[in-house]
């Protein structure tokens, strides 16, 4: 995480310490715990493949948002490139990842609709709060990919192939270059820090009814 100017920790830093609780909720569903074993079924990680390829598009919007409102030329940077990755190396994986799977997703309108709230409220969030709201519920995001990946890639047994990559890509540069980016850019927001906990938790919330949804 970015370090601030002054002595004390950063705000990004202290808005993970004081959300950890629900950081660490969303560190443990179901479904990464099962990724972090090798245990996922090819039933489960086909519709996750289904579900994390619209909201990564999703994810590109709220970037696109963010350049849009940028404050500077520093954040217009790091958020174009932001698009531009999620835009064509993870389109790519997605593409490939398909291909290559052995099943077809199957999910339900309910279980679609439960992974569709993270979308939802992420954009609903955004059109409200503005690139303050958007820079901060990306962080809590990639934060959790970054460490839900980092563990999984360093001391987890995941599977190999698609599985195995995807996780990689969470744990190495760019990506991880990306969250510290965006670190830094919720260091500069001149927010009170519970309306940055209210978007950080809610992120979270989300993102925890978007893995639970693989399970019906």
């Amino acid at each position: 995480m970015s370090e601030g100017h002054g002595m004390g920790p950063s705000r990004s830093r202290e808005l993970v310490e004081s959300c950890s609780g629900v950081l660490e909720q969303a560190l443990n569903v179901r479904f990464i715990t099962e990724v972090h074993k090798g245990e996922v079924s090819d039933e489960t990680y086909a519709g996750y493949l289904l579900i994390e390829e619209a909201f990564v598009e999703t994810a590109a919007r709220l970037h696109g948002l963010a350049v849009w409102d940028a404050p500077d030329r520093d954040a217009l940077e790091r958020n174009s490139a932001a698009v531009h990755a999620l835009t064509t190396e993870q389109a790519d994986y997605f593409r490939a990842a398909r291909a290559a799977w052995p099943v077809r997703a199957e999910l339900g309108e309910a279980a679609l609709a439960r992974a569709n709230h993270l979308s939802t409220f992420a954009l609903e969030t955004a059109r409200t709060g503005g690139y303050a709201a958007v820079t901060t519920m990306l962080f809590a995001a990639e934060t959790l990919y970054l460490t839900w990946c980092t563990r999984a890639h360093e001391e987890g047994a995941v599977r190999p192939g698609p599985i195995a990559d995807w996780v990689a890509l969470h744990a190495r540069e760019p990506f991880r270059g990306g969250v510290a980016a965006l670190a830094a850019q919720v260091d500069r927001l001149d927010r009170p820090g519970s309306e940055l906990a209210l978007w950080f938790t809610g992120m979270l919330k989300a993102e925890i009814v978007f893995h639970d949804a693989l399970y019906g």
